[in-house]
């Protein structure tokens, strides 16, 4: 005979080594979900969300709107969100439990038990066994639903004590920003009001300060400069045969000048190379020109300094970047100048060669033709001629050639004599340079990074009233919810669980004769109370009142007073009612 006590074995059944199975599994008390967590519309928009949250008081768009239930779930503010878990697991386990009733009672009924003509004294075993797991059921229940409001009055006053802390480091920050503030404010009056003695004067004089020597030591520099590279530029734009001649002829003319023939012939050759005179020219005035620029730009680099004149730093600063530029650009064009007449120099004697070997095959030719010519007295003439010109000119070359050569051979020296010229220049520019930057003269340099820290800091503060506001604002409402759960009383419902549970049994004799076929009030088994007996409830049984809460409470009005005093004087003037109407 089966076992009329041993629940049924069925396919249907639950195994009891599932979590949340009452009576059978020590560790079922309490069921473990997922608390909800929001989820950004993009994937890309997680971080720009948490700075809106964070910065921004209106709503936030870059956050998924969430389903009903989760935000039920979520909000943890109220009973009803703490508990709402709770429900579904009561109700889940008591849905596993009439689930086994109607298994009992199907059982039972294939068996005719309990006989309908048989009263019974002792409770039916499927009712002790259903009375015993509704009355568990109950008690995990009852603890399970005081265990979570008391959890979440703890939490809640861990989160109240740092949010007050949040708070307090907050108007800490904000009362030392606001004394930054003050102290850069005042370093900026006091710049404002700073002046220079009237005396003071920003500019230099001239230390050569005749205008007649100086045109005269500019001209001196300008002909030595010239006479120095003249004969370079001669050699290297020669003259035609038929200047040669008139050189020539010129030369023996000046001869009859004696003292005077030596002026007569260098004005001679100057004009006979009159493009080499001009090239020769205008290469010296440039290189001069440069030199005096760059010794001119020399002396505004080194005669001013911000740190002397703090008044005109801004225009003295702007001053040295022109006389900078103009001074590296002067630098390079001389030695662009005194490059090019060091290489020219350097080539000039293989260019006179050059030429000698030329005029020496000219005159060769010249001579055969005359040689050719012979007795014809109508060619000899011309023949002739022609191999004068052509020793003319060769003699002319040979000359040059012989210059070159020594110039080429002293051309290092003449370039230190170059150096030394435009050295010269360069100190005359120097010497000759004056300035005066008195009447422009602008505010004191350290005003332009003084008003930068101060907008710095009025952005800081407002940064830290803000968030101080915010942290009060937490607080008090960490505060208010933890009052409200230690007045909530969460077990009011209790006669309603137990009503449920007692169903339970009432469930087992329905199915029972109704399955047989039979009225429930004709079973004499079921005249017997089914009640299940549950411990007494204290619905008004307060909870434990945090030992800390009641410092908190004090401490969180102390940062509220000490925020109050610190902003009426630590919040930039005219953002305080707009900061609050945007938090409000």
């Amino acid at each position: 005979m089966a076992n009329t006590i041993t629940p049924p074995h069925s396919s249907n059944r639950v195994d009891s080594r599932l979590p949340g199975r009452n009576g059978t599994d020590p560790s079922s008390a309490f069921s473990t979900y997922e608390d909800f967590e929001r989820t950004p519309r993009f994937r890309w928009a997680r971080g720009l969300a948490r700075w809106w949250d964070k910065n921004m008081s209106i709503p936030n768009p870059f956050w998924e709107k969430p389903h009903p239930d989760a935000i039920d779930d979520v909000d943890e503010n109220g009973v009803h969100a703490i508990t709402k878990k709770t429900d579904y697991w009561f109700n889940r386990e008591l849905g596993l439990i009439e689930t086994e009733a109607k298994q009992f009672a199907a059982e039972w009924a294939e068996k005719g038990l309990p006989r309908h003509d048989m009263e019974r004294v002792a409770v039916l075993e499927p009712e002790q066994v259903l009375g015993m797991k509704c009355l568990e059921l109950f008690r995990q229940w009852r603890k399970r639903v005081r265990t979570k409001i008391q959890d979440q009055i703890q939490t809640g006053s861990a989160r109240l004590n740092r949010s007050i802390g949040e708070a307090r480091a907050q108007v800490n920050a904000l009362e030392a920003t606001a004394n930054d503030r003050k102290n850069t404010q005042a370093q900026i009056e006091s710049f404002l009001q700073f002046k220079e003695p009237d005396k003071t004067r920003v500019g230099y004089d001239r230390i050569f300060k005749s205008t007649w020597g100086f045109w005269v030591f500019a001209i001196i520099l300008t002909v030595a400069e010239f006479a120095a590279n003249f004969p370079v530029f001669r050699l290297l734009l020669p003259m035609s045969s038929t200047l040669v001649q008139l050189a020539s002829t010129l030369g023996e003319a000046a001869e009859s000048h004696t003292w005077l023939a030596g002026p007569l012939v260098l004005v001679q050759d100057i004009l006979l190379h009159f493009e080499a005179f001009l090239v020769a020219l205008i290469a010296v005035v440039i290189l001069v020109l440069l030199g005096k620029t760059t010794g001119s730009s020399a002396r505004s680099i080194l005669a001013f300094s911000a740190k002397d004149s703090p008044m005109a730093a801004t225009t003295i600063r702007a001053h040295r970047r022109q006389h900078i530029f103009v001074f590296i650009a002067g630098l390079a064009g001389i030695i662009s100048v005194v490059s090019f007449m060091y290489l020219s120099r350097a080539q000039i004697a293989e260019t006179a060669a050059s030429r000698v070997r030329s005029d020496s095959v000219s005159l060769a030719r010249a001579v055969t033709e005359q040689q050719a010519a012979g007795t014809d007295l109508t060619k000899t003439a011309a023949t002739t001629q022609r191999v004068t010109d052509a020793n003319r000119t060769l003699q002319q070359h040979l000359d040059d050639a012989a210059y070159a050569s020594t110039v080429q051979r002293i051309n290092n020296p003449i370039v230190f004599l170059n150096i030394g010229l435009v050295l010269a220049a360069m100190t005359l520019g120097f010497v000759y340079k004056k300035e005066d930057l008195t009447d422009r003269q602008g505010e004191h340099p350290s005003l332009r990074p003084l008003r930068i820290k101060l907008q710095s800091l009025e952005r800081e503060a407002l940064g830290h009233a803000r968030a101080a506001r915010n942290a009060i604002s937490g607080a008090g409402a960490q505060a208010g919810r933890i009052n409200h759960l230690l007045e909530s009383h969460p077990l009011r419902e209790w006669q309603g669980k137990q009503d449920r549970l007692q169903s339970v049994i009432q469930q087992f004799r329905g199915d029972n004769a109704r399955l047989r076929g039979l009225d429930t009030a004709s079973i004499l088994a079921f005249r017997m109370p089914g009640t299940i007996l549950f411990p007494s409830v204290d619905e008004d049984e307060d909870l434990r009142r945090p030992t800390e809460f009641d410092r908190l409470v004090d401490e969180l009005s102390q940062v509220q007073a000490e925020y109050t005093r610190v902003a009426e004087f630590a919040i930039p003037t005219g953002v305080k009612t707009s900061m609050w109407a945007r938090e409000s």
